[in-house]
């Protein structure tokens, strides 16, 4: 008898020690969960963060509807704009932005660049956005003007004093940017991403038939700015030439009639959109959707690794960028050190234009 209550006290002892120690497993999990949790918290509040971003820009019309774009978004935070020469002259640029940002309540500096290329003299080319790169249409009267400090020394200051979390969005010539990196390339490594719009991509060009306009105005820049290997996204001239991120006459009709922003740029396009309607064509906005793809990135659905090189020679394929693409086998391809590139290859064209729409007429 007392052999049975000994081993039913040892089978009791090993039953309490074994509900005792699922607990504890029980307790782990729970706090291995709660871990996970806050992970997880962590993760959602690092994505939902908003990009710091220097914006450096030619400011013509496209450009300042890429402006509006990110002066309206909740992603962006706009520490400053650069401008340089390309769609107008330099102050005509400044201007542009001053009053862009005006019309949507953002005080962010501006800051004046490059007035030409970094070897070419500037080159007079079609002026599709105006005289004053903004439709001719008696709009810019900003109340403000630009800093007197220089862009490259605000890019190089700005990203010093948050390195790794400053980006570069970038829809002019890269003339800032070159000069940037040959002033002080080890600063603009710490720069956390550059966002292009430029290249052909992997369609056609508009200012020759393999080079787009802003790779044109200074291939040079590119070059610099290639050869430096910092962390880029490039939108070529392929992903703006859809149809479905077109304007056409219906949408700028809307425009007219929208909001504040809507009337503004629906004027500001007033001599681009003829242009492309005299020549049969819908009206591109390759910059807009080069923001876009940073304050709406579930618009990008694809992207190629590429390394891209530029051609500066004296000759017909000046300002083209080859793109070859990781993955590829091609017989003469280059000794690089890395791929320097990421090129957009395919957007989600309803999400941009429904977003860009609604910024301009709800």
């Amino acid at each position: 008898m007392k052999c049975i209550k000994t081993t039913l006290a040892c089978l009791m002892a090993v039953i309490v020690f074994l509900l005792s120690g699922c607990g504890a497993v029980n307790s782990d999990t729970k706090s291995t969960a709660s871990k996970e949790s806050t992970s997880d918290t962590t993760v959602k509040s690092t994505k939902t963060q908003r990009h710091k971003v220097i914006i450096d820009t030619d400011a013509g019309s496209d450009d300042a509807a890429a402006l509006v774009l990110a002066a309206t978004s909740e992603q962006l935070d706009i520490l400053g704009i650069t401008v340089l020469y390309g769609n107008v002259p330099l102050e005509n640029a400044a201007k542009n932005a001053l009053m862009t940002l005006e019309l949507c309540d953002v005080e962010a500096p501006v800051y004046i660049g490059a007035k030409k290329p970094l070897k070419k003299e500037r080159e007079e080319m079609i002026s599709v956005h105006g005289e004053d790169g903004m439709g001719d249409q008696d709009l810019i009267h900003p109340k403000r003007s630009a800093e007197d400090g220089d862009a490259v020394d605000f890019i190089l200051d700005t990203i010093k004093s948050d390195p790794g979390e400053v980006e570069i969005i970038a829809i002019g010539p890269l003339t800032n940017i070159a000069l940037a990196v040959m002033k002080d390339p080890d600063t603009m490594k710490l720069c956390k991403r550059i966002w292009v719009m430029g290249t052909t991509g992997f369609g056609a060009g508009n200012a020759t038939p393999v080079s787009e306009f802003n790779v044109y105005s200074d291939a040079e820049a590119y070059d610099t700015v290639l050869r430096a290997e910092l962390p880029m996204t490039v939108l070529g001239l392929d992903m703006c030439a859809i149809e479905e991120v077109m304007l056409t006459n219906d949408e700028m009709t809307k425009m007219a009639q929208g909001n504040a922003k809507g009337v503004y740029m629906s004027k500001a396009f007033t001599k681009l959109f003829a242009f492309e309607q005299e020549n049969g064509n819908n009206m591109m906005i390759p910059d807009p959707i080069a923001v876009a793809c940073l304050i709406w990135p579930d618009m990008v659905l694809e992207t190629k690794t590429c390394y891209g090189e530029a051609c500066v020679g004296n000759d017909a394929a000046y300002g083209q960028i080859v793109l070859y693409q990781k993955g590829s086998i091609y017989e003469a391809m280059p000794k690089i050190g890395s791929y320097n590139l990421e090129v957009v290859t395919k957007i989600d064209a309803k999400l941009f234009m429904d977003g860009f729409m609604s910024v301009m007429t709800d």
